[in-house]
């Protein structure tokens, strides 16, 4: 996994065991982020899972499952739940739902954004209405889904996760304007720059890529510099 995100870049994280997973294959793992829960949780013991210095706004709902790290900033009407953990100085703007993910330090997720069984890196930047779609729509049942989801290889191979719900695994310094969909099964470099309504699903895209929209259709220019 460590040569898409490495968790062991995050010191809260990595204080609390996560940077273990650094070193497994991305299918392996499976649900990267409730695995990352799972050391974190651990790790913590009886130390609170809200950390002192986090601010969450009384208008806000934060499960009990949930793992916040020092300075994140958690608004109004913002709901976080799941198996979730918010490292070090992440911010949660108004209206956002994430569930079931995990975001690394210094990460903003502005108004209204939905992220569910993601994995997000380091100083990420994401403008308002992201979303993370997290299942297959061609699923039965879309409350109860079955179908596993592949995640997209370097030179257009898939791989299943094993998982029924995931979404994308993003790394650190990416970029994104307002309403940007990414997954389910993507995969984003890092220093990426997602460009407004773009959709990004089951696709690797490599770091320093651009990604804009081209006659209605997301475009990745490989290799350009951002």
């Amino acid at each position: 996994m460590g040569e898409v995100l490495c968790l062991s870049d995050d010191p809260f994280l990595k204080d609390l065991g996560a940077g273990v997973l650094d070193e497994q294959p991305i299918a392996s793992i499976g649900d990267i982020s409730g695995a990352a829960y799972d050391l974190v949780r651990t790790a913590l013991g009886d130390r609170p899972q809200i950390h002192p210095d986090a601010y969450v706004s009384p208008l806000a709902k934060v499960a009990d499952d949930v793992v916040i790290g020092p300075g994140v900033s958690v608004h109004e009407y913002s709901t976080v739940r799941g198996r979730t953990v918010l490292s070090s100085h992440v911010h949660v703007g108004y209206g956002c739902e994430v569930s079931r993910s995990l975001v690394a330090e210094h990460s903003v997720l502005s108004h209204r954004a939905t992220v569910g069984c993601c994995v997000i890196g380091r100083h990420c930047y994401f403008s308002a209405d992201l979303l993370t779609p997290s299942c297959l729509i061609s699923n039965d049942d879309m409350l109860h889904p079955d179908k596993p989801i592949h995640f997209a290889l370097p030179g257009g191979g898939r791989m299943s996760t094993g998982q029924s719900k995931w979404s994308a695994l993003i790394g650190d310094h990416v970029r994104a304007g307002s309403r940007v969909s990414i997954g389910p099964g993507a995969v984003v470099g890092a220093r990426t720059l997602l460009a407004a309504n773009v959709t990004v699903a089951t696709a690797w895209v490599p770091a320093d890529t651009r990604v804009h929209i081209s006659e209605h259709q997301s475009t990745l220019l490989g290799g350009s510099p951002c």
